[in-house]
C-alpha cells in the first residue's frame, strides 16, 4: 500500500539549519569535535528565578489545562511589557499566548491568507516565512534586503510588487539572518504603503530586546499612526530570556484579528504548557536585569566576531545591529554558500549555515550565530583564518 503526502506539502522544504544541526550531532556521536555557530539559541541558562517559579507551579499542582489563549496573569504581564517597553496599549483580550513564535507565524498566515492571495516576504529571512504560505496556498513575493543597502527595505521595490491580490507584508526587525534593524524612516514608509493598499502587517519582533545600535533603535511598526489596527505582533521569551525550550510566545493584535488566530491556534496545540506559563509571568515581570546582562555580553561577542571577520582577506561582514548573527560575505571565495559550508565542516569542523537557506539573496553569505561562548567564538575565528588562507591562490 502506498500513501502520498498532501499536495499542500509537496513544495515545503526541510530546514537547512536543522540539516546542519543533525550533521553536527552525527559527527559528535562519532567522537569528533565540532565548532558549531548554527542554531539561534542563547548559550545562557534560563534565569534561576524563572526555573524556581516553574518548580513552584508544579508543586502547587498548576499542571492542568489552561485557557487556550493563555492564562490571564501572563496576558496581563505581556500587556505591561508592551506598554512600558514599546509604548503600545493592548488589553489581555488582544493577546494570544502561543507555543513559541513559530506557532504564531503559522496561525497568523493561515488565518488570513486564502489560496491565490499574495504575501510580501523579505529575502533573506528565516525560512518559515517562505514555507508556511505554501500550506495556505498563498503566493510568496520576495522583497530584497541587500548588504549594500544596509539591509533596509527598498520602498520602490515594495510598491512594484503590490497587486490587487496582495494581502499581507512580513517584516522582521531585527533580522534573522542579517542582524539588520529597519530604520524608523523605513518603517514609516512601509506603514504608509500598508495603509494605502489596505495590507495586514505581520511584525516579527522576537529579537527586539537584543539590539546594539545607539543611532538606530528598534521600534515596533504598530506604534505608527493608524497601524495598530492592521498589525500582528509576534514575540516571545525564547531569545531574550534564554527560554527556547519553554516554548512561550505571543501574538498581539486588535480583537477582530486575534480572535481567528486564537481559534486556529486551539486546534494546533490547545494551549501552551500551563506551568511554563506561570513561570513566564515572572520572567516578564522581573527579567529586565537578565535581558541587559545578556545584551551586553552579546554585544561584546558581536564586536569581537565582526572585527575578526573583517580582518580576513576573503570574508567580510556588516556589523549587525541586533539579534545574534553575523551574515558573513564569502563571495570572494568563488564558492556557493552550500559548498563553503560543506568545505568548512570538512576542513576545520566549523559548522555554519548557508545563506541560501534564507532565500536567494542569501547566496554568497553564511550565517554565524554568536550565541556561543567567547571560547567557542575564538576557536571559530581560528578556523576562519585557516579557511581564509585556503583561498590565497584562487
Amino acid at each position: 500500500m502506498s500513501f502520498q503526502q498532501a499536495e499542500r506539502l509537496k513544495d515545503v522544504q526541510q530546514s537547512k539549519t536543522r540539516i546542519m544541526f543533525n550533521k553536527c550531532a552525527q559527527l559528535r556521536a562519532a567522537g569528533e569535535k565540532v565548532i558549531a555557530l548554527t542554531l539561534g539559541e542563547p548559550d545562557f541558562d534560563t534565569p534561576e528565578y524563572v526555573k524556581e517559579s516553574c518548580k513552584r507551579a508544579l508543586d502547587e499542582g498548576l499542571t492542568k489545562y489552561a485557557d487556550n489563549v493563555g492564562i490571564v496573569p501572563l496576558r496581563e504581564a505581556i500587556c505591561q511589557k508592551l506598554r512600558e517597553e514599546n509604548g503600545l496599549e493592548y488589553s489581555p483580550e488582544e493577546i494570544g499566548v502561543t507555543s513559541g513564535v513559530a506557532q504564531g507565524m503559522f496561525a497568523a498566515i493561515v488565518s488570513f491568507l486564502n489560496p491565490g492571495d499574495e504575501i510580501l516576504v523579505p529575502d533573506p529571512v528565516y525560512l518559515t516565512y517562505n514555507e508556511i504560505p505554501k500550506v495556505a496556498g498563498a503566493v510568496v513575493k520576495n522583497y530584497r534586503l541587500l548588504e549594500e543597502n544596509n539591509f533596509q527595505v527598498d520602498i520602490e521595490e515594495i510598491k512594484s510588487l503590490i497587486t490587487e491580490k496582495t494581502k499581507m507584508i512580513v517584516i522582521v526587525s531585527p533580522s534573522n539572518p542579517t542582524g539588520g534593524i529597519l530604520s524608523e524612516k523605513n518603517l514609516e514608509d512601509i506603514s504608509r504603503i500598508a495603509i494605502e493598499n489596505d495590507l495586514l502587517v505581520l511584525s516579527d519582533e522576537i529579537y527586539e530586546r537584543l539590539t546594539y545600535s545607539e543611532s538606530n533603535r528598534c521600534v515596533s511598526i504598530a506604534s505608527f499612526p493608524n497601524m495598530k489596527e492592521r498589525t500582528i505582533i509576534l514575540n516571545g521569551l525564547s531569545k531574550s530570556m534564554a527560554m527556547t525550550g519553554w516554548r512561550i510566545g505571543y501574538m498581539a493584535a486588535p480583537a477582530e484579528l486575534i480572535e481567528p488566530m486564537n481559534r486556529l491556534a486551539f486546534y494546533m496545540t490547545a494551549g501552551a504548557t500551563s506551568f511554563a506559563q506561570y513561570a513566564a509571568v515572572d520572567a516578564f515581570r522581573g527579567g529586565s536585569k537578565y535581558v541587559e546582562e545578556m545584551r551586553l555580553e552579546f554585544k561584546r561577542r558581536r564586536d569581537y566576531l565582526a572585527a575578526e571577520v573583517n580582518k580576513l582577506k576573503h570574508f567580510s561582514c556588516a556589523v549587525p545591529e541586533g539579534a545574534f548573527y553575523v551574515f558573513m560575505n564569502i563571495k570572494k571565495t568563488g564558492m556557493t554558500s552550500q559548498e563553503f559550508c560543506e568545505f568548512a565542516l570538512e576542513k576545520t569542523r566549523l559548522a555554519v549555515i548557508p545563506g541560501d537557506a534564507f532565500g536567494s539573496c542569501g547566496e554568497g553569505f553564511v550565517r554565524m550565530s554568536y550565541a556561543a561562548s567567547m571560547e567557542v567564538l575564538s576557536e571559530a575565528v581560528e578556523c576562519l583564518k585557516i579557511l581564509d588562507n585556503c583561498f590565497d591562490n584562487k
